[in-house]
């Protein structure tokens, strides 16, 4: 069924899933961007801030320099059509740089990130590890809480139906 919607369709490229943090510059403002999947010709990045559709953006990593055009956005998220064939194992295998580079004179006023990038990593990383313990321990006490209220609501049915026959027992007893 599907192969009959697709006639004449050129099959859509295998995104490879990646999360590579990057910077990238839109006009003379650079930013912090996160590349979530790449093929050979395009990305899906995802930034505070996404450029708009139809803007020209430059995204480097390490070395690496893409060069493309914002073909879409939504929310955080945009996708970027590059204007060469990007290799998606030397972006994936691409060192970060060992200092950032030194701002141009013309760059010195502009708003840098003020925090540290490992210090931001290592503190997201102990985020989702409180995070992730937090839900196991959730789930932990939702399933005890749900097994003491299947046995208490059990024995108060088991009760019940032994009272009830103790009652006529004692009863017949009684008459006698």
């Amino acid at each position: 069924m599907l192969a009959k919607l697709q006639t004449g369709f050129r099959p859509r490229e295998e995104r490879i899933t990646v999360l590579i943090p990057s910077r990238m510059r839109v006009g003379s403002a650079w930013t912090d961007v996160v590349i979530h999947n790449v093929s050979s010709r395009g990305l899906m990045g995802g930034c505070d801030t996404p450029p708009a559709p139809g803007s020209y953006i430059e995204v480097r990593r390490g070395t690496i320099v893409i060069v493309g055009r914002v073909m879409w956005g939504k929310g955080r998220f945009f996708g970027v059509r590059t204007q060469d064939r990007i290799s998606v194992k030397a972006l994936i295998d691409e060192p970060r740089l060992a200092g950032r580079p030194q701002p141009k004179a013309q760059d010195a006023g502009t708003e840098r990130r003020a925090e540290n990038r490992l210090a931001h990593e290592a503190r997201m990383a102990r985020s989702v590890e409180r995070s992730r313990a937090f839900s196991s321990m959730f789930q932990y006490v939702g399933i005890v809480l749900t097994i003491i209220a299947a046995v208490g609501l059990g024995g108060s049915i088991i009760y019940g139906a032994l009272t009830e026959k103790v009652a006529t027992v004692t009863q017949a007893l009684e008459v006698k």
